[in-house]
């Protein structure tokens, strides 16, 4: 089964009109919608915006429907100058460019507390399965790099750039990481 989760309706809205016999299931909070796309099985959930409610869901997808794969479907903004809107962004890794415990001298800013690392890497055979599904579609620009995530909606090109510098990721947006986390969590 794959996992699908959007932080707003309208991502999910079109993600759902492609899928086939639908149903809604009510399970804690969150409405989960099983179907298929393509003949795969889906559960698809909406976990409205931020790091706290996107990883909630995704704990609750994992419970509920243990799906091998959990995708984030959804709206960044670029912090990198080759990417246009409508450009499509396929994310190697993900980090949470707001977590900073680097007053200890031992962490650095994205770090996550009990992790040795800063960045959430993808699985490199979905992340090829991904790029080898878009290069089958023709006229959509695609780009593939490091997520920004932060619970911020960033509206100013000097703390865009600023992201840019100090993480090098491609785009910015307030779920992927802290799906990543509890994802990696859960194995």
């Amino acid at each position: 089964m794959i996992g699908i989760i959007c932080a707003e309706q309208e991502e999910l809205n079109a993600i759902i009109k492609i899928a086939e016999n639908t149903k809604t299931i009510k399970f804690k909070s969150f409405e989960f919608i099983l179907g298929k796309i393509l003949n795969k099985e889906c559960v698809f959930a909406l976990s409205g915006c931020g790091k706290v409610n996107s990883a909630i869901c995704t704990q609750t997808m994992i419970i509920a429907y243990n799906p091998k794969i959990i995708l984030n479907i959804g709206v960044a903004g670029s912090t990198d100058k080759k990417t246009n809107i409508n450009d499509l962004i396929i994310a190697d890794g993900a980090i949470q460019y707001d977590y900073d415990v680097s007053a200890f001298a031992d962490r650095k800013k994205g770090q996550v507390s009990g992790f040795k690392f800063i960045k959430f890497i993808c699985d490199k055979n979905i992340v090829k399965t991904l790029i080898n599904c878009v290069n089958e579609i023709e006229n959509i620009q695609t780009h593939v790099g490091t997520v920004l995530t932060g619970d911020k909606f960033i509206n100013s090109k000097k703390i865009s750039d600023n992201l840019k510098n100090k993480f090098d990721g491609i785009a910015c947006e307030m779920e992927a990481a802290s799906i990543a986390q509890v994802c990696y969590i859960n194995h």
